[in-house]
């Protein structure tokens, strides 16, 4: 499902970089202001047809991503270098301070931004990998229900280096609220669903089938939706691009600060609680 928007259609020197808890990772040399997520297999994805599927091992590459969102503040320095266009919400005062999370920018934006930079936008699977570390965890501090550490709700975003608690094994900030982000991953939207046209069947490990079952006895004896396969999408129907968007926001609901969560909106369309962080390959 698309995420409610407020308007759419508008044009470190060897540093050690200390998780929350469960496990440091040591970072090379690299870029100023970002964490480094070693290669490696991670336990992500859920037991669901809206996101990874999981949770079960991925492998992944080592890449750098930036450990705040862009602020308003870079992405001025952007637009002033380049002459892009600015952010939608540049003239509003509580959505343009320059600590905040840029936001009101289309995925094409946040694209050229990254690119300007000499980065990229994260995908999915790298953004959850740096958000959950590699031993399934549910949430980026843990599995602590402590969702008191991320800003989830509210009447703005607030500056990036708030909520400390909100941090990733890796040191990554802000992942699981604040603002959602874009990621690279793009589709072709079909009758409201921006997923993959066809659908395989995916075989469940025994830890899924007792998360299955466990899901089943919790909804009165029947799956929930989001566990089932979906009908193929009729790819005769007319279609929009659409991108994948990542971890919970200010203005958003309880559920979707689980790391696993995945959003969708149109590329063309802009939130003002959504933005974005770059990465880099190693």
């Amino acid at each position: 499902m698309a995420i409610q928007l407020k308007t759419t259609f508008l044009a470190a020197v060897g540093a050690v970089v200390i998780g929350v808890g469960a496990f440091a990772a040591l970072s090379p040399f690299g870029p100023a202001g970002m964490a480094f997520v070693p290669g490696g297999e991670a336990t992500l994805g859920y037991v669901y047809y809206t996101g990874l599927y999981g949770p079960m091992p991925y492998q992944v590459e080592g890449f750098w991503i930036d450990k705040f969102e862009v602020t308003n503040a870079e992405y001025a320095e952007f637009v002033k270098a380049t002459g892009h266009a600015p952010a939608a919400f540049v003239d509003e005062d509580d959505l343009n301070q320059p600590d905040q999370p840029v936001t009101g920018v289309f995925h094409e934006d946040a694209i050229a931004y990254c690119a300007w930079k000499g980065k990229r936008l994260p995908t999915e699977v790298e953004w959850e990998k740096a958000a959950r570390g590699t031993d399934g965890r549910i949430y980026p501090w843990g599995n602590d229900e402590d969702l008191s550490r991320a800003h989830i709700s509210g009447d703005a975003p607030v500056a990036v280096t708030e909520y400390e608690g909100d941090i990733s094994p890796y040191g990554v900030r802000g992942m699981a609220g604040n603002v959602s982000e874009w990621v690279a991953d793009t589709r072709q939207a079909r009758a409201g669903q921006c997923r993959d046209s066809h659908v395989d069947t995916r075989d469940a490990t025994p830890e899924m089938l007792k998360l299955l079952a466990q899901l089943k006895a919790d909804n009165g004896g029947v799956l929930p939706a989001f566990c089932s396969t979906p009908d193929p999408l009729d790819e005769s129907v007319p279609s929009e691009p659409c991108a994948y968007i990542k971890g919970n926001n200010w203005n958003g609901r309880p559920h979707m600060t689980v790391a696993s969560n995945r959003m969708w909106d149109y590329t063309n369309s802009i939130a003002e609680f959504v933005g974005f962080r770059c990465a880099k390959d190693k």
